[in-house]
C-alpha cells in the first residue's frame, strides 16, 4: 500500500517538476552565450532526480521480479 502510493507521490513530483522547468524557460529564457537562471537549474537536477532514482528502482524490481523463483 505505502509503495504505491510513494510511486504516486514520485510520478506527481516529477509531473510537477517538469510543468514549473518549462514554465520558468519560458517566462525567463536564458540569452544565448548566458547560463539558465539558477532557480531553473535547481528544478532541472531536482527533476533528473525525481525521475532517475525512481526509473533505477523500477529497473531493479523488475529485475528481482525475473529471478528464478525455488
Amino acid at each position: 500500500m505505502i509503495f504505491k502510493w510513494a510511486l504516486i507521490l514520485f510520478g506527481t513530483l516529477a509531473i510537477g517538476l517538469l510543468v514549473l522547468s518549462k514554465l520558468l524557460a519560458a517566462l525567463n529564457p536564458p540569452r544565448p552565450g548566458r547560463r539558465p537562471s539558477a532557480i531553473l537549474r535547481q528544478v532541472e537536477r531536482a527533476l533528473r532526480w525525481s525521475v532517475l532514482i525512481p526509473a533505477v528502482l523500477a529497473v531493479l524490481l523488475l529485475l528481482l521480479a525475473m529471478l528464478p523463483g525455488p
